[in-house]
Formats: structure tokens, sequence, C-alpha cells
């Protein structure tokens, strides 16, 4: 596998700037784009990971930000929506969204009855 870039120091600009186009994540407590910007641009951390560990992780990063996995593994409609609890992954969602919440008696039905 030829990789054009050499030095540690220019793959680990090459990855902060990947992770600069990600989109902000939607869970608020804690980012990936953030621990990992952190943990680029520490030139501490960087001395502890090798040159080829650095190239593999831009590798993994660059296919992430293509969303080569999401086209290659395409769900269809009879795992978003399983027979069992179709709309499981809608309220997910809505709820990581912070669209609607649960109250505490639909919370308690959903428990027991499964939907």
């Amino acid at each position: 596998m030829s990789f054009p870039v050499s030095s540690k120091a220019q793959i680990a600009q090459k990855i902060v700037s990947l992770l600069k186009t990600l989109p902000k994540d939607r869970l608020n407590h804690i980012s990936f784009k953030e621990v990992q910007l952190k943990r680029f641009e520490n030139k501490d951390k960087l001395d502890g990971i090798s040159e080829k560990d650095l190239k593999l992780q831009f590798i993994a990063l660059k296919e992430l930000v293509n969303d080569k996995y999401k086209n290659y593994y395409v769900l269809d409609d009879k795992i978003i929506k399983p027979k069992g609890n179709p709309r499981y992954y809608e309220r997910l969602m809505s709820e990581i969204k912070g669209e609607k919440k649960e109250t505490l008696f639909s919370a308690m039905k959903t428990v027991l009855l499964g939907r």
C-alpha cells in the first residue's frame, strides 16, 4: 500500500483536516470529532503512536468520511423495521435528536409491552 505522506506530523495534520470535515455529532455530552481532534493535536500523544498506525488511522478515517461502509452495507427495510417492534429505530432516533421525550407512562408501556 503506497502512501504519499511520510512524516508523522504531516499524517497528523491530514487527520486533523479530515476530522474538521466531519459533521457535528448528535449526542451532546461526548463528541467523537472533539475527542479525536484533541488526541491528534496533542504532540505528546502523537509521540506514542507509530507512523504505520497513523497511516492506518488516516485510511480508516478517510473511509469513514466517505461513507464507504454505509454504502457497502446497505440496510434494508427488514432490518430497520423488524416485525416484532417496527417503530424501535424511529423512537430511538427521535430520542437521540431530542424531538420527542417519552413520558413515564409511555416508557413503562414500552418496557412492559415491548412497543
